[in-house]
């Protein structure tokens, strides 16, 4: 697509050769339970699986951020910015410290490949199903000469906890106390930390002659764990059939694409954000239990609202899929059965592991789990997660209603966007909470859409918050995070040629708004990050569909693909002159939504 996608000759084969002139990042590989990075030589720069104590257990060798600048906002996004560069520390096998190209086989499995006078090697990563490590075959062809391959390994990497260096800090957590023991057997390389309760284990191929024009294949495995001789084991075993598994994936990756439908260009998109939330998003954190994490890499923690947004593009392109199903509805249980809940409300972010990290109450972060589990019986047709957790749906919108103003409103301390709010009463939140309200066939909706519609209507457009009834102390601004305005007539809190919804449209895309960045790649954005942000160019597409304007919904695509990264994500902002990644490169909402729009293109509303 766009030029983008390059057929490799061999049909086991398809990959995208990835286009140098986009914004780089590094590539990304996991199964649901270990996730992590790679350059694109196949050198590589993380891996990190769910710990029940830290959140996020992290074998990189990045330095740690240091906790003096927590809080320094300029120090923090140097920060994200250096895990996303070409120069990141990396570790491996040093014959693949290398220039080489690299590709992304059926969308999902990154594959370096290097060319010169000695020959040709070609490095495939993958986390294999059901491991908790990675493998990586490379095949290595002599060139004129024989070659003797005797691979070494160079870097240093760390064992330690996730960094999540947050913009807006909620609660900052220090980093636990470390005390690794290191050791090499033959080919067995270990760190194993017991006051982390944390081991990893590599295995090193064998050396290898290799004669002139001949072709030998090597095996590299990495394995995460608690315990160091379970570790061991397991690098051991992904080590042994590490050739088989790496052709498994790859076929199993196809099949799943063919069996959706989304083997042909048009479903690349949807592939992205799909493969994206499966292998990276997605954390298992025990048997039948799965945190959905807003990235793997910058800020490995659970955003109830950003977790909504991956399993519903999940749910659209494969409600009945097992691997998705083990994904959604192990979130589902994670999110009623595991995380913390202060007071009773979800935090606004969560460890992997379920403990609350950030304790403040953003009211839509309390709806998105509830609906969730009615989009669910929904869209699989089986009322399972309905029943189990219904009744706990019906408490949490009880107790909502429950703080209810005198004039039927409902505050929050914090926008989507995890801003403090000056104004408690937020208008995207309330037509969120009818919404769900509805879809639970709850009798207080039609009050609260009533209080929403009197309450927000100020200077012929809808408020983005207010203090008190009647449009008091109104702020005008629209945010990208803000979804649910956009999704107000889809929904059918509002008619589409509604005029308040309108002018309120109108103004969110004019310069009147703090949140609109002018420039040659100008767009709606956030505060939060000051840049155009891909969720308001994924809101733009929303407006275009709602509005019938075909040209506009054509223009807000044709941005998104320019300014999406090398490997068809979407980063959280970019630059409004250049296109250029502002800030985190890594973020699966923008990602998911952009799947969900383009599997369905009508839509209009979740």
């Amino acid at each position: 697509m766009d030029g983008r996608r390059h057929r490799l000759g061999d049909p086991a084969l398809s990959g995208i050769a990835l286009d140098p002139s986009k914004p780089y990042k590094p590539l990304d590989v996991g199964n649901g339970i270990v996730s992590g990075t790679v350059a694109p030589n196949g050198r590589l720069h993380s891996l990190g699986m769910a710990h029940p104590v830290i959140g996020r257990l992290w074998l990189t060798a990045t330095e740690p951020f240091p906790e003096s600048l927590r809080g320094d906002e300029d120090a923090v996004r140097r920060h994200r910015a250096a895990l996303a560069a070409p120069d990141r520390p990396s570790f491996g096998l040093s014959l693949l410290d290398v220039a080489a190209d690299a590709f992304l086989d059926e969308d999902s499995v990154p594959r370096a490949v290097h060319e010169d006078d000695n020959g040709r090697i070609e490095v495939w990563t993958i986390a294999p199903a059901f491991r908790t490590g990675l493998v990586q075959l490379i095949r290595v062809t002599a060139g004129p000469k024989a070659r003797v391959l005797l691979p070494e390994w160079s870097g240093r990497p760390r064992l330690g906890r996730a960094d999540y260096t947050q913009i807006t800090e909620g609660g900052t957590i220090p980093h636990p106390p470390v005390a690794p023991t290191e050791g090499r057997d033959g080919p067995v390389i270990w760190i194993d930390d017991r006051v982390l309760d944390a081991a990893v284990v590599v295995v090193l191929p064998g050396p290898v002659r290799i004669g002139e024009g001949a072709t030998a294949e090597l095996v590299l495995a990495v394995a995460l764990g608690r315990d160091l001789q379970a570790t061991l084991a397991e690098a051991r075993a992904i080590s042994r059939d590490g050739a088989r598994l790496v052709a498994d994936e790859v076929r199993a990756r196809r099949a799943l694409w063919t069996g959706l439908g989304l083997d042909d260009d048009r479903g690349y998109e949807v592939r992205r954000g799909v493969a994206y939330a499966l292998d990276c998003a997605a954390s298992r954190t025990s048997d039948n239990v799965v945190a959905i994490i807003t990235d793997h890499e910058i800020l490995p923690l659970v955003w109830t609202r950003d977790a909504y947004y991956i399993c519903r593009a999940l749910l659209s392109a494969a409600p009945r899929e097992t691997r998705v199903r083990a994904a959604v509805d192990g979130f589902i249980a994670w999110l009623f059965e595991v995380a913390e809940r202060p007071d009773g409300a979800w935090p606004r972010a969560s460890l992997a592991s379920g403990q609350a990290k950030d304790v403040a109450f953003q009211l839509d972060q309390q709806l998105y789990p509830l609906l969730l589990v009615a989009d669910h019986a929904r869209l699989t047709g089986q009322n399972v997660m309905r029943e189990r957790f219904g009744d706990a749906c019906g408490a949490t919108l009880d107790e909502l209603l429950g703080r209810r103003s005198s004039f039927g409103l409902v505050p929050t301390a914090e926008t989507p966007a995890d801003d403090p709010l000056r104004q408690p009463y937020h208008f995207s939140s309330h037509v969120l909470l009818w919404h769900v309200l509805r879809a639970f066939s709850h009798p207080s909706a039609e009050e609260v859409r009533a209080a929403t519609l009197e309450h927000f209507a100020v200077d012929g457009r809808f408020a983005y918050a207010v203090t008190g009834p009647r449009g008091e102390g109104a702020r005008h601004y629209h945010d990208a995070n803000d979804l649910p305005t956009v999704f107000a007539p889809g929904w059918g809190f509002c008619a589409s040629s509604e005029p308040l919804w309108r002018e309120t449209i109108a103004f969110a895309w004019s310069e009147a708004n703090e949140g609109y960045f002018a420039g040659r790649f100008g767009g709606l954005g956030s505060l939060h990050t000051p840049r155009p942000w891909t969720l308001g160019d994924l809101q733009e597409i929303v407006v275009a569909r709602v509005t019938a304007d075909r040209a506009r919904e054509a223009r807000a695509r044709e941005r998104l693909a320019r300014v999406e990264t090398w490997d068809g994500l979407l980063a959280e902002a970019y630059d409004e002159a250049t296109g250029a990644v502002a800030a985190r490169h890594w973020f699966a909402w923008p990602a998911a939504l952009r799947a969900l729009l383009e599997h369905e293109p009508m839509l209009t509303a979740p």
